[in-house]
């Protein structure tokens, strides 16, 4: 399912709405009908650097992976962008 664009005339824009119903990150992953390589992302993207045990390499692998999965799904090749 595509998701509908939004124009932006550089103010605020109703893709930056929060659900009045959020409680937690899994609630915008899931208004925002974000898949599961998307998802891990933002949730890396959120708590990079304070999860404990976790050296920021490690982070930026994952979201690395996670990308490089996306690519996949979406036909995006590397040599072409």
């Amino acid at each position: 399912m595509e998701t509908p664009k939004v124009k932006s005339n550089g103010g605020s824009t109703s893709y930056y709405d929060i659900p009045l119903n959020a409680k937690d990150l899994q609630d915008l992953i899931e208004y925002k009908n974000m898949g599961f390589a998307l998802g891990n992302i933002f949730k890396a993207c959120y708590r990079f650097g304070e999860k404990e045990g976790n050296e920021l390499e490690y982070e930026i692998r994952k979201m690395e992976f996670f990308i490089n999965r996306l690519k996949r799904v979406y036909k995006i090749d590397e040599e072409t962008t």
